[in-house]
C-alpha cells in the first residue's frame, strides 16, 4: 500500500478516533449512505444541505466529530456514522452512513406562529427512569406542548398549501426526516414568495400523533426607525411626518396579513 500525507496506508476504511488530533484532513468527497434503502444518495437529496462539510475543504479530526455529533443531534436520524477512505493522493473520502427518522403517520397538519415567544427546552429524560416514571415523563411533554400550541398565535399560510402538505401526508404514509424537509421547503417558499424574507420554520411539534404541527417564526417588527436619506446616504430632513409614515406601514401590514 503507498503510503499518504494523513499518516495511514493509501485505500483503506477508517474510522474517526483513527485520525491524528493533530493533522488536518483535505476531503475528496463526501457521500450520504441509507441504510434502509441500502444505496448511496445523490448531492440533490435534501440532506446534504445539513452538512457543512465541503469536498476540498480542510478540516481536523475535532471539527469532523463535531460535524458527526451535529447530525446525530438533530433528530433528522435514528443511527448516524462517519467514516473515511484514505486515497494515495493525501486526501479522504467520506461517507456518512445514516438510518432517517420516521413517526407513526399523520392526517392533521397545523401551522403555528411562535415569534416572540421563548424557545421550549425539553427536560432529558433519565436513563434509569422506571416505565411508571417514563409515561409521567412523556404525559407531562405533551401537556407542556398543548399549552404551547394554546398560546402560539395562527400562522399566515393559506388553505390552499394546507391542504396541499396534508396530500403529502396522505400519500407518505410514515412521516419521515424527508416528508418534514419537503413540508419545511413548502411553508417557506409560500412565505418568501410573498415577501416575508424573515419567515423561518424552527421546529415540528406533535411527531408521533396524528397531527404534525409546524412552528413558524414569521418575522414580527419590534421597532420601526425611519429616516430620510439623499442620493448619497446622508441623513436629511424628510417632506412626511412620521407619524404619517407610521400610518402607512401599519395600513400596508394589516392588508398583507388578510387572507
Amino acid at each position: 500500500m503507498i503510503g499518504t500525507r494523513t499518516g495511514l496506508p493509501a485505500n483503506i476504511v477508517v474510522q474517526l478516533n483513527k485520525l491524528s488530533g493533530f493533522k488536518k484532513y483535505k476531503l475528496s468527497e463526501i457521500l450520504f449512505f441509507d441504510r434502509r434503502r441500502w444505496t448511496t444518495v445523490g448531492t440533490e437529496d435534501s440532506f446534504f444541505e445539513m452538512v457543512s462539510l465541503r469536498p476540498g475543504g480542510v478540516y481536523t479530526k475535532a471539527q469532523l466529530q463535531k460535524e458527526l455529533e451535529s447530525l446525530a443531534t438533530c433528530g433528522m436520524f435514528e443511527k448516524v456514522d462517519m467514516e473515511g477512505k484514505t486515497n494515495p493522493d493525501g486526501t479522504i473520502g467520506i461517507t456518512i452512513s445514516f438510518t432517517e427518522s420516521t413517526w407513526q403517520s399523520a392526517d392533521k397538519f397545523r401551522c403555528i406562529n411562535v415569534g416572540l415567544m421563548q424557545q421550549s427546552k425539553p427536560i432529558e429524560m433519565d436513563s434509569d427512569m422506571t416505565d411508571k416514571e417514563k409515561l409521567e415523563y412523556y404525559r407531562s411533554q405533551e401537556k407542556d406542548y398543548r399549552r404551547r400550541i394554546e398560546r402560539a398565535r395562527p400562522c399566515l399560510l393559506p388553505t390552499q398549501v394546507h391542504r396541499e402538505i396534508l396530500q403529502m401526508l396522505r400519500e407518505q404514509g410514515k412521516v419521515s426526516a424527508r416528508l418534514l424537509q419537503k413540508i419545511r421547503d413548502r411553508v417557506q417558499k409560500w412565505y418568501n414568495d410573498e415577501g416575508y424574507a424573515c419567515a423561518q420554520v424552527v421546529n415540528f411539534g406533535n411527531l408521533n400523533t396524528k397531527e404534525v404541527v409546524c412552528e413558524v417564526v414569521e418575522g414580527d417588527v419590534t421597532q420601526l426607525v425611519i429616516q430620510y436619506l439623499d442620493k448619497l446616504g446622508n441623513v436629511v430632513e424628510g417632506t412626511h411626518t412620521t407619524s404619517c409614515c407610521q400610518e402607512r406601514v401599519a395600513q400596508t401590514a394589516s392588508t398583507r396579513s388578510s387572507f
